[in-house]
Order: structure tokens, then C-alpha cells, then sequence
């Protein structure tokens, strides 16, 4: 069986991409490429592109490219609806750096729970306007400068390439006569413990407390390190203009444990409070708790939890929604907070709702907050479009069930949201029921 090994892992947690080689013949990608042409001829179907081309599922099938996604997102990821066939015809300029619109509207995470897997089914050249990425900007939300190449993917022809959903990327100019096409398929994990034992690893440098973090989350053996800055110089970092050396600062608190944790509840109540506005404004969907604090209260682990349950039922929906954030961002280790996060769906701010049901679908499966879940799914007050999302809190509610394998208690809900008019929400339902089996 072919697996993704640990090297291969610790690349992709630093670099935020991973290119891969299917194992299936020139045949395959030469008839995918005649489809695709034949296909866009017609209108470009959107997220219709696997139900008018079955035959992409040889492709996601493959051994090489089943083990790339199964090393990054576990045994049992899903692919999502959301996919798109991106055809750049000749003399197509290139675009700006940019991330892909935040799925569901949801906070962008730092574990990796959601990547990209661009396929080539014809050869990229230099002068077909190839996607260009930077490696190791996943964790950023400041962009690189206009004067920043990046990586050009050229490429044979059936090359598929898998990216952390949220590094910066862009397609360049197409200077060449044949129209590049680019697939675009979404997948997500939909377990986070996964039983496996890994290598040691201690990386160092810029990002190490990261880099440990999230290797750790993997199973491998990354002791946390005691930084070798005082809480107060880190504090102090907290405000520095450079993101690289906040985040630094978030996970290096982060790794102190419980001495951490005052200092980031602190700053996630006075950044939930200076930037939601911000982000809102920024242009491209960003949820309002896209903060930097929680990254670090998930790196402090089970620790933290009693502050953030707590930090739930505070006055400001701004930091309720930031606390709902951090619990999602932590994951299983905070699965005592489920019970609080089920509360939360019927809190008065969307923006809570919304978050506490994405947090509660990296938990597992929690009995006691399925029917809160159930409830959400037939909640009808008014939400804000953000993103490619209509129906946000439904569809987060959807996901999470169906990532908790459509427990016997949800089962009527999600036979109902098959028939609602959100086509993220129906596919949620579809694989939910479909998972039970």
C-alpha cells in the first residue's frame, strides 16, 4: 500500500503543498482532457463538473493520490460539493495573490482540515499562464507583495498538486495560444484523532513552535519546548506589525500550557473586540473571529478549555464568537465544551451560531449536542450570504453531522434537508446518509 511518509507530512506542514504523480496511464488523462474540452464547450459547470464527469473518480481513486490525501487529512476524508474547472484562455492576465474564498464563511484554520487538489490534465509550460503559489503563506493572512514570483507549477500532463486550503496563490498571465484548464476539488477531514505513531521531529527556527504543534496533532513526537522569551516579552509580541512574529508569539505562549493561558484569554477578549470590524471590511468574506489568539489557546490544549466555556456566555458576541473559534480550532481536545458549543447555536449573533457548529464538527461525535444539531438544521432566521454560503448555520450543522456519521437521532432532520434548496446542504445530508451504510 502506498503511503505518505513522515518527511512527506513535515513538507507539507511547512511548505503547504504537495505535488503527486498518479499511478494511472497517459490514457486516463488524455481522455479526461478530451471531456474537460467537451464539457466547457457547453458553459462551465460549476460545481456540476464530477456529475458530468464521472470518470474523475478513477483519477480520485488512484493509489498515489488517495495516499497524499489520506497522510494529510486521514483515512476517512470527504470530498466536498464545491469544484470548479478553471479554463484561462490565451492572453488571460495574471491575477492577484489571493487565498480562496473561506469555506462556508467559516475561520480559516492552521491544521490542516481542508485542501485543495488542483489536477492538470494536459502539459502547463511556462508560458500557459501556470498556477503560481508561496510556499509556507497557509498560516498568513497579510499577502505577499506584487513583487513576489512564487512557485510556477509547470507540469507533465495528469499532474495533480494538493494544497493547505489556505496558502496564497494565483494564476499568471497566459502568453501561449492553448487554453490552460486547471480542476479544482475540495476536500476535508472529517476525523481528527487518528491512532498512528510517528517519527520525532524538532524543527527550528521561525514558526518551530507551530510546526511542533501541528506535528504533535499528527502523532508524531515533538516535545513543547519552553520558549526562550519571558511571557512578558511574548505579550509584548503580541503587538508587533510583523504577523509572522505574533503568530510566533501565540504559539509560543500556546506551548506554556496553563502560564499561557491568562495572557491569551486576554488577548483574544481585546483583539476579538479591535479587529471583527476590520474583517468584516476586508472585502473577501473573512469571518469576523478570524483572530490570531485562538491559534495559540489551541496550541495550550485541554487547559484552556474552562476559560473559553466560560468566555461563551460573556456580554460582547465578539468574544463569545472568538471562544467558539478557539474550541474549533482545538478540536477533540475540547470536546468537554461541546455541551456549551451546542448552547451556542440558538445564541442571539449568527456569528456565534455559525462558529460553535463548525467547532463542534472537529470535536467527534457528541451524543448530548446532536439534538441542537438537528434543530439547527431546520433554522430559518435570517443569516448573512458570506462567501459561497446562503444557508451558513445550516450547512455548518449538516457538515458537522455528517462528519459525526449521521447519528440514529439526526437521521429524519437530515432526510429532510435533502429536499432544501441549498445544494451545500443537501450534499452534506446526501453523504451523511449515505455514510451511515
Amino acid at each position: 500500500m502506498t503511503h505518505l511518509s513522515d518527511a512527506a507530512l513535515q513538507d507539507f506542514i511547512v511548505q503547504g503543498y504537495r505535488v503527486v504523480q498518479p499511478t494511472a496511464t497517459a490514457d486516463l488523462h488524455g481522455e479526461l482532457y478530451r471531456q474537460v474540452e467537451r464539457v466547457l464547450a457547453a458553459g462551465n459547470p460549476g460545481n456540476g463538473l464530477i456529475d458530468r464527469i464521472p470518470l474523475l473518480h478513477q483519477l480520485f481513486a488512484d493509489p498515489a493520490v488517495d495516499a497524499a490525501l489520506t497522510g494529510i487529512l486521514g483515512p476517512k476524508y470527504a470530498l466536498c460539493r464545491h469544484c470548479h474547472c478553471h479554463d484561462l484562455a490565451p492572453d488571460n492576465q495574471a491575477q492577484n495573490w489571493h487565498k480562496d474564498y473561506p469555506f462556508g464563511g467559516n475561520v480559516r484554520y492552521h491544521r490542516p482540515r481542508y485542501v485543495l487538489m488542483l489536477y492538470y490534465p494536459h502539459e502547463v509550460t511556462p508560458d500557459m499562464g501556470p498556477t503560481a503559489l508561496v510556499p509556507g503563506t497557509q498560516y498568513y493572512m497579510d499577502g505577499p507583495g506584487d513583487e513576489v514570483e512564487g512557485l510556477a507549477l509547470t507540469c507533465t500532463a495528469g499532474t495533480v498538486v494538493i494544497t493547505h486550503y489556505e496558502i496564497w496563490h494565483r494564476a499568471t498571465a497566459n502568453r501561449s495560444t492553448q487554453t490552460r484548464y486547471m480542476l479544482k476539488f475540495l476536500f476535508t477531514r472529517t476525523e481528527e484523532r487518528v491512532p498512528e505513531q510517528r517519527s520525532r521531529w524538532m524543527p527550528t527556527g521561525r514558526h518551530a513552535a507551530l510546526y511542533r504543534t501541528l506535528w504533535r496533532w499528527y502523532g508524531g513526537q515533538a516535545p513543547a519546548l519552553k520558549p526562550r522569551r519571558s511571557v512578558e516579552a511574548l505579550q509584548a509580541a503580541l503587538r508587533d506589525p510583523d504577523e509572522r512574529v505574533r503568530i510566533d508569539a501565540y504559539y509560543d505562549l500556546g506551548t506554556l500550557g496553563a502560564e499561557g493561558v491568562p495572557v491569551l484569554m486576554a488577548a483574544l477578549k481585546d483583539e476579538s473586540a479591535r479587529r471583527w470590524q476590520a474583517n468584516i471590511e476586508r472585502g473577501d468574506f473573512t469571518n469576523p473571529s478570524q483572530l490570531e489568539s485562538p491559534y495559540g489557546l489551541a496550541a495550550a490544549g485541554a487547559v484552556a478549555v474552562p476559560a473559553l466555556v466560560e468566555a461563551l456566555q460573556d456580554g460582547d458576541w465578539w468574544l463569545r464568537a472568538g471562544a467558539a473559534t478557539a474550541l474549533g480550532c482545538m478540536g477533540a481536545e475540547a470536546q468537554d465544551a461541546a455541551p456549551a458549543l451546542a448552547a451556542a447555536l440558538q445564541d442571539d449573533s449568527e456569528w456565534v451560531c455559525r462558529n460553535a457548529a463548525d467547532a463542534l464538527s472537529n470535536m467527534g461525535q457528541v451524543p448530548a449536542a446532536v439534538p441542537a444539531l438537528t434543530q439547527a438544521l431546520d433554522d430559518s432566521r435570517a443569516m448573512t450570504p458570506w462567501s459561497l454560503s446562503d444557508a451558513p448555520l445550516r450547512e455548518n450543522a449538516a457538515m458537522t453531522l455528517a462528519k459525526w456519521r449521521a447519528p440514529t437521532a439526526a437521521v429524519s432532520a437530515l432526510q429532510r434537508a435533502r429536499q432544501q434548496d441549498n445544494e451545500y446542504v443537501r450534499s452534506w445530508a446526501e453523504w451523511a446518509l449515505d455514510r451511515r451504510f
